[in-house]
């Protein structure tokens, strides 16, 4: 037997929030509980409150901006490196034409 980590989050058929609405965001709203909205058995949605939403919003956004920064970072390093051996490559043809190894 699995151990639930989390309570298990009261469910609402779509009939029953097209009927009434108004009152299963008011609940949603004073008690602070969720609900999972279910169509045909199956989850569809979630009632949360603003709070919550906005603190979901929030962890979103700010995961989509570390990620772009994150690869950012790897597009720099990267064009670092290829700089790096750009360079060692022109030093080194540099270096075999003083030789006189190259242009004859």
């Amino acid at each position: 037997m699995t151990e639930q980590i989390f309570p298990p989050v009261p469910e609402i058929t779509i009939e029953t929030l097209r009927r009434s609405l108004g009152a299963c965001l008011d609940e949603v709203r004073l008690s602070g509980q969720q609900r999972i909205v279910m169509r045909r058995g199956r989850p569809v949605a979630g009632l949360v409150t603003v709070t919550e939403a906005r603190a979901l919003w929030t962890l979103d956004h700010e995961s989509a901006v570390y990620s772009e920064w994150r690869m950012r970072e790897r597009l720099d390093t990267l064009a670092r490196r290829r700089d790096a051996v750009s360079r060692q490559a022109e030093a080194e043809r540099r270096a075999a034409f003083e030789r006189g190894v190259l242009g004859r």
